[in-house]
């Protein structure tokens, strides 16, 4: 007995949603009782590139036809999510106005709750259908390639938005029209901008109830952030902004993806420290209250040519730290004594720049094996240790943080890139430990 075909169309149209589109709507020819389940899918993930491995990339038309059976075949019945991903390669494609009529007729059924756009048309900006800046049901709205935005204050009412995410979108008008957009969406939770090309953001952004903001660019001039009720921020740039009018009150995590030229780096360690905004402790002194926070090893860098007065962290429980052959943890001991509530401490490689201003974290000079540590006052309960490819200054690392760390509980090794490295446990385990109470597991 068949017993799926007995479940409710509803509950075949939900199984059916974890298919690509296309599989999805060929059970229509199954039989007669699966004839209209595909009406019941709520999601529709149309990916060119996907499609086209199974016509050819030079007959885009195919893909065209395909999609507008999809549309035909649901008839009126509303669609949730709809994810449309196009990329050519070529001037010769896909017609843009019947991109625009598929879009306009997921809005127009009603129901759409999930948009997300991921197009690229090579050498031509196209602007979005306004008609996504009047959806009364969008709850998270993913925009990119190649769109351009021109809005006016009667073109914008998203009451329902709370996710917001733009990848190279352009802004017919500048920052205003940016501005714009944000003022008309009242509940929005959460903001993505992505974009290496983005010139016209003046970097200035205010939103009362953003609680997610993620900010992904080559170079922002200057960064002003009133975001009182934050609890996530994820910043990736290349050093040389200004932080200016930076309100974070209630962030409880911070990723700080700061990058560092090979150049500006060398000048600023021959003595330009100067070089370093004073800015850039605006923004450390406004993230002093996180409580998980991660670190680029340029982040980790910029942190110590700031200046030495480093605020207390008394809020941070959980450390993460990306080390590099190139950057050194000069800031890392004044940084671990100012989180006198450090429970979790991450080291995504240990490997970093020698120099002998690293203090007693680490063991680059030798005379801090024997001499009591700044880890020696740490209450670090749980240190990990990522990408470990089981060197000799690795292993002496590791030694090194056994034998100073007092509170440790557990210590989690966990090889490169999920290869296995040969680890020796039994060995680790002989070595002279702080803390009686330590336990290392290899995470392989």
């Amino acid at each position: 007995m068949d017993k799926i075909s007995l479940l409710p169309d509803e509950v075949l149209g939900h199984i059916l949603s974890f298919l690509p589109s296309k599989q999805a709507a060929s059970t229509s020819l199954l039989s007669q009782r699966w004839r209209d389940v595909f009406v019941f899918v709520p999601s529709l993930d149309l990916d060119y590139a996907l499609e086209a491995s199974q016509y050819q990339r030079d007959k885009p038309r195919d893909f065209m036809d395909f999609v507008e059976s999809l549309l035909n075949l649901r008839g009126k019945s509303p669609i949730k999510k709809l994810a449309l991903k196009i990329h050519l390669l070529n001037q010769f494609g896909i017609d843009p106005s019947r991109v625009h009529s598929w879009i306009c007729n997921a809005l127009e059924r009603g129901g759409l709750v999930d948009l997300d756009l991921f197009i690229t048309f090579r050498g031509k900006l196209q602007l979005v259908p306004l008609l996504i800046f009047k959806s009364k049901t969008l709850v998270k709205l993913r925009l990119g390639r190649g769109f351009t935005l021109k809005l006016s204050q009667q073109d914008v009412d998203l009451p329902l938005l709370k996710s917001l995410c733009l990848d190279t979108v352009d802004f017919d008008g500048g920052h205003d029209v940016f501005e714009t957009l944000l003022s008309h969406c009242p509940v929005l939770e959460e903001l993505v901008l992505e974009d290496q090309r983005w010139k016209q953001w003046c970097g200035s952004l205010s939103s009362p109830l953003l609680k997610r903001l993620r900010i992904r660019f080559f170079n922002i001039p200057i960064i002003s952030l009133d975001v009182p009720n934050l609890v996530y921020l994820e910043l990736s740039c290349i050093f040389g902004s200004k932080y200016a009018n930076v309100n974070l009150e209630s962030l409880v995590e911070a990723r700080l993806n700061l990058w560092v030229e090979e150049q500006r780096l060398r000048e600023l360690r021959h003595g330009a420290a100067h070089l370093v905004s004073a800015d850039m402790m605006d923004l450390i002194t406004a993230i002093r209250n996180v409580k998980v926070l991660h670190l680029t090893s340029d982040a980790l860098e910029l942190f110590y040519f700031s200046g030495q007065d480093l605020p207390m962290f008394d809020n941070l429980i959980c450390l993460s730290i990306t080390s590099d052959k190139k950057q050194g943890w000069q800031i890392l001991p004044l940084l671990l004594k100012n989180s006198p509530n450090l429970e979790t401490l991450i080291f995504k490689g240990v490997e970093h720049y020698m120099t002998t201003k690293c203090g007693d974290a680490c063991v680059c000079s030798g005379s801090w094996v024997s001499r009591a540590s700044c880890l020696s006052s740490s209450r670090v309960k749980r240190l990990e240790i990522w990408g470990y490819q089981g060197t000799m200054r690795e292993l002496n690392q590791v030694r090194h943080f056994l034998n100073k760390l007092p509170c440790l509980e557990l210590v989690e090794i966990r090889p490169v890139n999920n290869i296995q490295v040969p680890i020796d446990i039994q060995y680790l385990m002989k070595l002279p430990r702080a803390s009686s109470n330590c336990k290392i597991q290899a995470i392989i």
